[in-house]
């Protein structure tokens, strides 16, 4: 640990996205330490702009203290790109600031390498006492939210992804972490840091992850732990050790993907081909994939038979039928001419029931509940009829709406932007949804 500490002066701080590139140490070596950039694209600048806008207009809404302000909004959006201007225009009526909240925008915040605030700025000024040693993890939160009475803070992250992902997953976590860390020290009175991505591509779709002050010790543990990695290599590289690369979703960032100079390039999936060729690929699977799918099913319907196949080794797999047991619970118990009803009249909801006596029982153990949903699917397959038109308006408002974005190939072709189509490189899961 004394070797860390003499090395971190000439290390540059860890950042969330230090994690990236030190998945492939050739990868840091060449950004970081020889400062070879990818030449920025259009991405980066639509980040760029969507971050500007966003942080300017919260700032003044704070300020201001209103929660939205159209023209405001259009004279902070205008001259943007059109990719970034695509994003605000979907943003403009659904964003609202939470001004009475709202502390601070585009807030930077560093610790040292004992953890402690270090080049405090601006709003955090007499709020932490600043170390004055030399930053070791560094961050720059989009928009920082203090609720003071009940001991807790908010911090936004804005995305302008077109995939939502859950920060509360290992893949995705180190962000959160880290600007929960950041918060835990800066703010000894805060007990609890709601971490929230924004994905401003789509109208409030979110995802959260919640850390209390019970937890520092790991997210300290968590940090250090991708601190030693980058120092590990510098060490390699001042030592004059050879840097290996790994291939992984960060090539798409590296200079030497783009110039390819990769060394592990004729292994690299991702320097395999164009993404124009990926996509061809993908159709011609999916096409061969239905008919391969539909003749198997035909075949066993026809011969009441499994297809067997194995291989060299003998491992066999099948293909045919799997039984399969799952549970539902009914929220009525069904009769044979309708639903069952108690003494007083009312319909007997075996679930709902066990879940009231427990709700009785254990009131400071409900939270949980709030998050039981019945899905769209089966209930709009019967609400959907003439005679239950009224209901149906009924349910619709009181239902919560919910975005989802699934990442497909489309068509036609001219419905999608030249500059950045939306469908980038198929789903990203079987039949899955974020």
């Amino acid at each position: 640990m004394n070797d860390l500490v003499q090395l971190s002066a000439t290390i540059p701080p860890f950042h969330q996205s230090t994690q990236t590139l030190t998945a492939c140490p050739r990868f840091y070596v060449e950004a970081v330490i020889k400062r070879r950039r990818k030449p920025s694209g259009l991405d980066a600048a639509r980040g760029t702009q969507v971050h500007k806008v966003l942080a300017q207009y919260a700032a003044w809404c704070a300020h201001k203290g209103v929660p939205m302000d159209f023209d405001v909004f259009d004279s902070f959006a205008k001259g943007v790109g059109p990719t970034a201007a695509s994003i605000l225009v979907g943003l403009r009526e659904s964003y609202a600031c939470d001004f009475a909240h709202l502390l601070a925008t585009e807030v930077g915040m560093s610790l040292d390498e004992t953890f402690q605030p270090t080049q405090v700025i601006g709003p955090l000024e007499g709020m932490a006492e600043d170390s004055g040693l030399d930053p070791v993890y560094q961050g720059t939160l989009d928009a920082l939210y203090v609720f003071r009475e009940e001991g807790k803070v908010l911090i936004d992250d804005a995305k302008t992804h077109s995939r939502p992902f859950d920060p509360g997953t290992p893949e995705y976590a180190l962000q959160g972490q880290m600007y929960s860390l950041f918060a835990f020290q800066h703010f000894p009175w805060v007990n609890e840091v709601t971490f929230r991505l924004w994905f401003v591509r789509y109208k409030k779709l979110t995802k959260t992850v919640t850390y209390t002050r019970e937890d520092l010790r790991t997210l300290m543990d968590v940090v250090k732990a991708g601190r030693s990695r980058q120092v590990i290599i510098h060490e390699d590289y001042d030592g004059g050790k050879e840097i290996e690369a790994i291939g992984n979703d960060g090539c798409f960032y590296c200079p030497l993907l783009s110039n390819r100079e990769c060394p592990i390039l004729q292994d690299n999936a991702n320097a395999q081909g164009e993404p124009s060729e990926w996509l061809s690929t993908r159709l011609v699977y999916d096409a061969y994939a239905r008919a391969n799918n539909a003749r198997m099913k035909a075949w066993v319907q026809a011969n009441g038979k499994n297809i067997i196949l194995r291989d060299f080794n003998q491992k066999a797999y099948k293909f045919g039928p799997v039984e399969k047991e799952s549970s539902v619970y009914p929220l009525f118990r069904k009769t044979e001419n309708g639903i069952a009803m108690d003494a007083q009249g009312n319909p007997d909801l075996p679930i709902v029931s066990l879940l009231l006596d427990y709700a009785h029982a254990t009131p400071d153990d409900t939270k949980w509940m709030g998050n039981l949903l019945i899905s769209s699917t089966k209930l709009n397959s019967y609400l959907g009829a003439k005679a239950r038109a009224m209901l149906d308006q009924a349910v619709t408002d009181s239902a919560d709406k919910i975005t989802k974005a699934t990442l497909k190939v489309s068509k036609p072709l001219d419905s999608i932007p030249d500059e950045e189509p939306e469908d980038e490189g198929g789903e990203w899961g079987e039949d899955e949804e974020f």
